[in-house]
């Protein structure tokens, strides 16, 4: 098969959407089918409102090309960036259907530059279209429409973060009319947790299909020199650990509150953003001393660091699914999540991780308490995680399944 993924964003730029699609494109190309990559020139997360360099093309393997298409500076930058997507959220909110207006706004979301000129200079037959992430939705949009008008099968695997509930700003942002519209229409819908899949259907979205993939794991790197890294990041154990972009829906600045009041280190890896800085610069020196936030680290320090932890923490509301929970368990590490987004379809309470609320600092004292005062709880929680490696999370099945979809789809699509 001839693959396209479009997503806006793809390795080097950090984060968990890209390092799903980027796994399952080494899947497909490893099982000798053809991928083709459209996505932003972004690196950093500010790239999508900053704007980003010039298009590129990567053809350095035989079977996946990457092509990456630059981002054009949002007026405003991120405020400005803020107050467009809170237009589209008001405006869907009105009586009746705004998907063409809509569709139109979302291309600044982000502003990449040439998509559709891409896809239309894609040379020979692509079999399957595959968009992601709809949160950031101008390519996996463009992509349904290029794939509507060429007759080819369109799959979305939207990511869709339902929040910590009902009439969550996080829902609205994902259940716009354009985006309901594209979810209705598209040949299959891709969950990452069965939560996701109840999610759309109870906010009326009925796709023609809906399968609930999962997701898995990298190879873990060989592990760096404990003592040197700790060190050369002035850590010393014991410590809690936060890994992911530093903002308040994802729960950082929860776990950063939670630490300073239980005088507990706490290392941040990951982006920095402009509410998180506002917030430690708003924290006084004696509190600023539990936070360490290292910023972005290689790999191999952050599993390091990672397999020295205590624990984990992801209080998050918008995670679909969080593949750091599943790096933790690599290591054998407790992990804590919040009850809401997917993070409740990976961690079974009480079996492989505890919940708590979003949002409940105390909750997430308490449950830091919990582990941290019981070493048999914090090794039985770490030991069945791991096993859920196996048994649930890897990237063999997950490929496996949409590859399986994508024939189903195109045995249909041959029979019309």
């Amino acid at each position: 098969m001839h693959i396209l993924f479009l997503t806006p964003g793809f390795p080097p730029l950090p984060g968990g959407g890209e390092r799903y699609a980027a796994a399952l494109a080494r899947q497909f190309t490893d099982r000798g089918h053809t991928v083709t990559v459209v996505t932003s020139s972004a690196e950093t997360e500010g790239d999508f409102w900053h704007g980003s360099g010039a298009a590129t093309t990567d053809r350095s393997h035989p079977r996946l090309t990457i092509i990456r298409c630059p981002v054009r500076p949002m007026l405003g930058g991120w405020p400005g960036l803020l107050t467009w997507r809170k237009a589209m959220v008001t405006i869907s909110t009105v009586p009746g259907d705004y998907s063409r207006v809509l569709s139109q706004m979302s291309r600044q979301v982000p502003s990449i530059s040439g998509i559709r000129h891409v896809l239309d200079g894609i040379p020979g037959r692509v079999d399957i279209v595959n968009g992601f992430n709809i949160s950031w939705e101008n390519t996996m949009f463009t992509g349904w429409q290029w794939a509507r008008q060429n007759d080819v099968p369109f799959v979305a695997t939207p990511f869709m973060h339902f929040g910590a509930g009902n009439d969550d700003r996080v829902q609205r942002n994902a259940l716009m009319d354009h985006q309901r519209l594209m979810l209705r229409n598209a040949s299959a819908v891709l969950t990452l947790t069965d939560i996701e899949a109840q999610g759309l259907l109870e906010h009326g979205i009925v796709p023609q299909r809906v399968e609930t993939i999962g997701g898995g794991l990298d190879p873990l790197p060989r592990l760096g020199d404990n003592e040197a890294i700790l060190r050369q990041y002035d850590i010393q154990p014991p410590y809690l650990i936060y890994v992911g972009r530093a903002s308040q829906d994802k729960g950082a600045i929860h776990a950063a509150q939670a630490a300073i009041q239980l005088k507990r280190t706490l290392v941040l890896v990951g982006q920095r953003t402009p509410e998180y800085d506002s917030y430690f610069a708003s924290l006084n020196p004696s509190d600023k001393r539990f936070i360490r936030h290292l910023g972005i680290v290689s790999e191999v320090e952050k599993h390091t660091l990672l397999h020295n932890a205590d624990m984990l923490l992801l209080p998050s509301r918008i995670d679909s699914f969080g593949i750091v929970l599943l790096e933790a368990w690599a290591h054998k590490i407790p992990v804590i999540g919040a009850n809401a987004g997917g993070i409740p379809g990976v961690i079974t309470d009480g079996v492989d991780g505890l919940l708590v609320p979003y949002g409940d600092v105390p909750a997430l004292m308490h449950a830091i308490r919990q582990l941290a005062g019981d070493v048999d709880l914090r090794r039985r929680l770490g030991t069945q995680g791991h096993a859920q490696l196996k048994s649930r999370f890897n990237w063999k099945h997950v490929s496996e399944h949409v590859l399986a979809i994508y024939a189903d789809l195109l045995a249909v699509a041959s029979r019309q």
